[in-house]
């Protein structure tokens, strides 16, 4: 009767997470659009010089540039999950900008930053995706996602990097 308990527990707690996780999607996106009341090429540069997110981003500790052939990987290191190995993958400069990560070998994804010159600022659209191998992290994910959490929180930040300042009217004719 024990080894039937044991089982039961072992099933319970190891084989039926491991089978719903297998079920979850793989991938996870979610995507953002707002106002950065800043004209397009300062939201750009602070989107776009990597050394510099340290002064927005309250996340990072520090980001460290490494030797490439394409001169376009860095290291992330974030104040709560460690190092982070991103790379630049697409750059078009004032509409777009994509970036992949990876931690460890389970963990990858992409950010990507479309800009818009509006009235009023920038707008950009965010969106994050993330590829999670590991059938237990997705069902860890599902219930305590934190990509929300974190879209949000850079996009605060970057708004936030902008708020106090003002940014003049486009098209106002001058006397």
């Amino acid at each position: 009767m024990l080894v039937w308990v044991i089982i039961g527990i072992i099933v319970t707690l190891v084989v039926l997470p491991l089978l719903i996780g297998l079920m979850l999607p793989q991938q996870t996106r979610a995507t953002r659009v707002d106002l950065v009341r800043a004209p397009i090429d300062q939201v750009w540069e602070s989107l776009a010089d990597l050394a510099r997110h340290t002064e927005w981003r309250s996340d990072l500790k520090s980001v460290q540039l490494k030797d490439d052939d394409d001169g376009l990987r860095w290291l992330e290191h974030s104040k709560t999950y460690g190092k982070l190995v991103v790379r630049k993958v697409k750059e078009v400069h004032h509409k777009e900008i994509m970036m992949s990560f990876q931690r460890g070998k389970g963990f990858k994804g992409t950010r990507e930053a479309r800009l818009n010159a509006v009235p009023g600022g920038t707008r950009v659209t965010f969106t994050e995706t993330r590829d999670i191998r590991n059938p237990i992290t997705r069902l860890r994910n599902l219930f305590g996602s934190k990509l929300d959490i974190q879209l949000n929180q850079y996009i605060s930040e970057l708004k936030t990097k902008y708020a106090t300042k003002s940014i003049p009217p486009a098209n106002t004719p001058t006397s």
